[in-house]
């Protein structure tokens, strides 16, 4: 083992038990680390030691990868460096941070967040709700509904079909990223007071209300067929195995049902997240409390959703602008 591999492994142990963090982070960081430690190997010089690296080391990463990502993704992934650098710093396993001379400097294109209409997310729940499953899944529901204690003994498109409708209902209402709601377990959900605990980014909690009705009667059906399989954990949605559903099981679902809508955009989970953000935002919410549904430790990061169409730039020049409050009009038909 390397000493760079040793000292990776030695951060993502002190991460997930020092600093707590997700699971889905600590693999993210364990992928973008490896990254990095296979570019310093593969140079002409190849940098085996973790005091090797300087800032025009981290440069040179940065130039070889900027064409291949986002720069929302290389920042990302610098941080990550960043972080394992700090450590490395703090248990004096290097004598000089290259980060401390080292600026990362790239302008990220302004871009929308890509987010569903109305009708759009209307047509997507038809999709939902016509399945072929649907209508047999509400006659099994009753039939569990009668028995002391239902057992399923094997997952059938009844069930499948009650936990994507379920999943579907959840990212629009509670505008949740696709990794809290994959890490979504029996005691976060409180029935009584209808709502959920989150455990986000940065291990910020926060608490989100379901308030629709049709939303909390999809999610109780699910969990009293959720409750009827036997698991060794206590994950809300889970696969045709019964392990975990993952983010990108929650994907393929969601592609499966923007086809049959017939919605011609590519639409993720986190669309969804956009669409909950910026439809609230048309209808009058301050921003202040869309930055807490969301989980946004600053309102920079929110105010990404402060754009508003042509069509209603329009009709707030037709109905706001003062020159329509005024009577002189030159070239009105005269009786």
């Amino acid at each position: 083992m390397s000493e760079m591999q040793k000292y990776i492994d030695l951060f993502l142990t002190h991460c997930k038990q020092q600093r707590r963090l997700a699971d889905h982070s600590i693999k993210g960081y364990s992928i973008d680390l490896r990254m990095f430690m296979e570019y310093l190997e593969s140079r002409t010089l190849p940098i085996t030691g973790c005091s090797q690296v300087t800032k025009e080391t981290l440069e040179d990463y940065v130039g070889g990868i900027s064409d291949k990502y986002q720069v929302k993704t290389i920042k990302r992934k610098m941080a990550c460096i960043r972080s394992f650098f700090s450590y490395l710093e703090e248990y004096e396993a290097i004598a000089e941070n290259p980060f401390h001379k080292f600026r990362l400097r790239l302008r990220e294109g302004y871009k929308n967040p890509k987010s569903l209409t109305v009708s759009e997310m209307d047509r997507f729940l038809q999709a939902v709700y016509s399945d072929k499953f649907a209508v047999s899944a509400v006659k099994h529901l009753s039939r569990l509904r009668n028995m002391d204690k239902p057992v399923l003994k094997t997952l059938n498109g009844n069930f499948f079909w009650c936990r994507d409708s379920a999943i579907v209902e959840l990212l629009f209402a509670a505008g949740l990223r696709v990794s809290e709601l994959c890490g979504l377990r029996f005691e976060d959900y409180d029935r009584m007071e209808r709502s959920l605990y989150i455990k986000g980014k940065g291990n910020r909690e926060r608490t989100l209300y379901l308030e629709n009705a049709e939303v909390l009667a999809v999610l109780d059906n699910y969990l009293l067929m959720r409750k009827a399989v036997e698991t060794d954990h206590s994950y809300i949605f889970i696969t045709r195995f019964r392990d975990p559903m993952s983010a990108q099981a929650v994907r393929n679902l969601i592609t499966k049902y923007s086809n049959i809508a017939g919605i011609n955009k590519r639409i993720t989970p986190h669309v969804f997240r956009h669409s909950f953000a910026s439809l609230l935002l048309e209808s009058g919410v301050d921003i202040k409390y869309i930055q807490e549904f969301l989980g946004h430790s600053t309102i920079s990061t929110t105010q990404i959703y402060l754009h508003t169409s042509d069509k209603e730039k329009r009709k707030i020049l037709a109905a706001k602008h003062p020159r329509e409050q005024m009577r002189y009009n030159r070239w009105k038909k005269k009786d």
